[in-house]
């Protein structure tokens, strides 16, 4: 049973985002899901996004229906830590919260919540959850989608703050001097 909570987070992780999205599109009228008209590389980072979600889906129910894993302990705490990072960090997003960016959509940058301790807490979040994932399924695969994973977390959160800087200026770069890109990790 404690192999399946990696692949339940996983579920309830991506119920959240699409919860969120459509609860901030409709208070805001915006789209939140910015990566629909994203080009170049935020395209590229959102295609692997996709296609490693995906892959660590699979590891997930796969390790469920299995349900041997000698560390299934801690993938499930790590992924539950990480889902609960990834809603909770959400929420701190209120408006704010997109999916992608794009031009001239910069409605505020957010500095309280877990973005005082990272400039990215719910990429962090997305990255327990598939490393817990990838603990309890222990196949090179798995191992090879978290690693794709993580490199397009590290791409979107360049164009992020590429993005950020422009629209911010000054304010942001004093945040982003101050805290973290990840936990305890600037660069």
């Amino acid at each position: 049973m404690v192999d399946a909570i990696p692949l339940i987070v996983l579920v309830v992780t991506f119920i959240s985002s699409l919860w969120r999205g459509r609860s901030v599109s409709r208070s805001s009228g915006d789209n939140a899901w910015a990566f629909g008209s994203a080009k170049g590389r935020q395209r590229l980072a959102g295609a692997a996004f996709a296609i490693s979600i995906v892959i660590l889906a699979f590891a997930a129910a796969e390790a469920a229906l299995r349900s041997e894993s000698s560390y299934g302990l801690i993938g499930a705490l790590v992924s539950m830590a990480g889902g609960a990072i990834v809603i909770f960090a959400q929420v701190h997003m209120g408006r704010a919260w997109r999916v992608g960016v794009r031009e001239g959509d910069a409605p505020l940058f957010i500095q309280h919540g877990l973005f005082r301790f990272s400039r990215n807490p719910i990429f962090v979040g997305m990255m327990l959850v598939g490393l817990g994932i990838a603990v309890v399924a222990n196949s090179w695969w798995t191992w090879a989608a978290l690693l794709s994973f993580v490199l397009a977390c590290r791409e979107q959160v360049r164009t992020e703050e590429a993005h950020l800087s422009d629209n911010f200026g000054r304010a942001y770069i004093i945040f982003k001097n101050d805290v973290p890109r990840w936990i305890g990790i600037h660069k």
